[in-house]
Order: C-alpha cells, then sequence, then structure tokens
C-alpha cells in the first residue's frame, strides 16, 4: 500500500498518512456507494438539531439540541415514530445537555448530561410509554468530564478538559483512579509551552466503547486522528492509532477565559463514531470549516475499521449526514440528513 507506514511496538500500532497529498481516502481501497432510503414519514416528527443516535432493541433514539424536548424514539421495527421526550430544565426526569447516548442493556440506556455533571440511567420502557423515568449513577463537582462510558471492570472511562493526559479512570463513586495516555501533538507545538486544557479544546472529538466494554475508541473532531484504547481494571493502553493532520488552532486566553480557535485551514473532520461488536464506523468530513460553514460539519462519507484498527470498507453516500446508528448484525446504517428538514433515513449494507 502506497504512501503509509505502520510501526509495530510490541502491540500498539501508528498508521500514519506519510504526507498532505495523502487522505483518509487514499487508506481505504474498499470502495462502495450506497444510497438513502426514507422509511418514516417525515410529517410526523419535527427535528430542531440532532445529536447522538442509539439503537436499543427495536428502538432508535436521537437527541436534539434546537427542541425543548431532548429525545426523539422511532420504532425501527415497524418503522413509526413514537414521541419526542425528556423535558429541558432543572426538575426532576430533566436534562440540561445530554451529549452521550451510551447502550446498556435491551431495556435502558445511559446519557453523560454535559451540565448536569451526571451520569444518568434512562429506562426505555418509560420512553415508550411517552414518560421519563431516569436514576443518577453518577454526579461530578468538576465541569471538566466531556462525557463518561461505563466498563466491564466496575469502574468508569472519562474524556474531557483535563489538566494532563487525555482519559481518567473514574471508580464507582466518581473518583480518579488515575489518568493515562495524551493527544498527538504536531511536532511545531510540543515546543511551545501550552495549557493542556487549551489541547483538550482543540482536540475534543468522539468517544465510544466497544459493546463487551473493555476497548475505547476515540476520534478528533477537527484533525484527522483515530485511536483505540484496551480498557482494564488499572490503566488504559494505546492498541492503534491513525494520523493524517492535526487540528489547527491558536490559544486565546484572555479576560479570565480560555478557548483555542481553528485557523482558516481548520477542517471538520471526525463528525460521529457508532461500534458494533466487529466495526467501528466513523462519519468523516474533511472540509474546510472557513469555506463551507455549517455545511462543514455534515458527511457524506463512512470509513470502517476493525477493532485492530484495519480498513475494512469506504462507504461514499448519496446525501450528507450529521450522525449514525448502526444494526447489531451490521446490515443498515440509519441517519439524519437535511432533506431538507432533518429526516430519519437508512442505508442498506452488508459487512
Amino acid at each position: 500500500m502506497k504512501n503509509y507506514f505502520v510501526i509495530i511496538l510490541f502491540f500498539p500500532v501508528l498508521f500514519a498518512c506519510k504526507n498532505k497529498t495523502e487522505s483518509l481516502h487514499d487508506i481505504f481501497k474498499n470502495i462502495e456507494t450506497v444510497k438513502h432510503k426514507k422509511i418514516i414519514n417525515d410529517s410526523t416528527y419535527i427535528i430542531g438539531s440532532s445529536g447522538k443516535m442509539l439503537i436499543v432493541d427495536s428502538f432508535l433514539i436521537t437527541l436534539d439540541y434546537k427542541n425543548e424536548r431532548m429525545f426523539h424514539l422511532f420504532d425501527i421495527k415497524n418503522n413509526n415514530y413514537i414521541s419526542n421526550l425528556g423535558l429541558k430544565g432543572q426538575g426532576p426526569n430533566e436534562f440540561l445537555h445530554p451529549l452521550s447516548l451510551i447502550y446498556s442493556s435491551s431495556h435502558d440506556f445511559l446519557s453523560y448530561d454535559l451540565l448536569d455533571n451526571s451520569l444518568k440511567l434512562i429506562d426505555l420502557d418509560s420512553l415508550k410509554k411517552k414518560e421519563v423515568s431516569y436514576k443518577k449513577l453518577l454526579s461530578f463537582n468538576s465541569i471538566s468530564h466531556s462525557t463518561v462510558f461505563p466498563t466491564k471492570y466496575n469502574n468508569y472511562v472519562g474524556l474531557g478538559l483535563y489538566t494532563f493526559n487525555m482519559f481518567k479512570l473514574i471508580d464507582i463513586y466518581g473518583n480518579e483512579i488515575n489518568s493515562f495516555m495524551d493527544y498527538p501533538i504536531e511536532k511545531g507545538k510540543k515546543s511551545e509551552k501550552i495549557d493542556h486544557r487549551n489541547i483538550a479544546l482543540a482536540y475534543q472529538g468522539v468517544l465510544n466503547i466497544s459493546p463487551d466494554k473493555n476497548k475505547i475508541v476515540y476520534a478528533s473532531h477537527y484533525g484527522t486522528i483515530l485511536g483505540i484504547y484496551n480498557v482494564n481494571e488499572t490503566s488504559i493502553n494505546q492498541n492503534f492509532l491513525l494520523i493524517c493532520d492535526y487540528p489547527q488552532y491558536t490559544v486565546q486566553n484572555e479576560g479570565g477565559g480560555m478557548s483555542s480557535p481553528l485557523t482558516r485551514e481548520g477542517i471538520s473532520a471526525f463528525r460521529d463514531i457508532y461500534v458494533t461488536d466487529k466495526y467501528i464506523y466513523s462519519l468523516y468530513s474533511g472540509n474546510k470549516i472557513s469555506e463551507l460553514r455549517e455545511r462543514a460539519f455534515e458527511a457524506k462519507d463512512i470509513y470502517v475499521f476493525d477493532w485492530e484498527g484495519n480498513p475494512v470498507v469506504h462507504y461514499h453516500l448519496d446525501v450528507p449526514i450529521n450522525n449514525i446508528a448502526v444494526l447489531p448484525n451490521d446490515k443498515k446504517i440509519y441517519a439524519i440528513s437535511n432533506l431538507p428538514d432533518p429526516t430519519l433515513i437508512e442505508f442498506e449494507i452488508d459487512l
């Protein structure tokens, strides 16, 4: 395969694009074009701004950030829209800013509420009854966590704006066990004295965990970086790292504030990650934000990796989408696309 190299040091693997002329597209030799299909009458629901999606049993949940109710529930077995639920607020069974959707079991799921600093276990049956019922599993005093996932080892892994390192292991009481790994920094930035929280802001991304809850995958929103990590009781270790380009940002910490704005060369990279037992589905844009503005956050390419980081297939979509969810049997991809209004669609695949 041309223009990339693989370095194997014990178990970790670095898979790097060799120069700026090579892209993620060049790594994948198996390319398929797939066409969308509307599956539910879009006049039965109104989505403001769609966020993460999750499939639980035969139901699909998607977040909505521009609606007074935070969740939409679809029955994808019978192709029916059920309801829009989850009021925004600080009252009982209300939400401030749920950022993630995490599979828990066939009858419930988790969501990390960024502004409430809490991980909530939500009952799926309550949503089916057009109600919302949850209990808080963890609450934090700090706003440093962007998301928190449970692992198979009776602990949690967090990603956030930390003063050092990339990930934290957290015990069942919300206490930090230790911190691990760090963001891959461009050579020119390594010599600069940059507050680690500025780096974390620039390297914001999406995190997901394998169904068996012992591996995590991170992908950067603003640089073509994807890493796969093994998780155990006491540590997190890198298994695979792909780097094609880095976030292009500056540091602006003024008036007590902290920011890492992108430069004009900054791109919208990985928009979403969804995982199954066998595969990692990464939704990728690659467009310059300065040129396409909001349209840069839509994407028409899904790059599928296995859990060792090997490229499997590149799906090129006929319409741009905002997010993805995949059936556990890897036969269908669900997404929200602006057609022109946010609409639930599906793509049939065969992996």
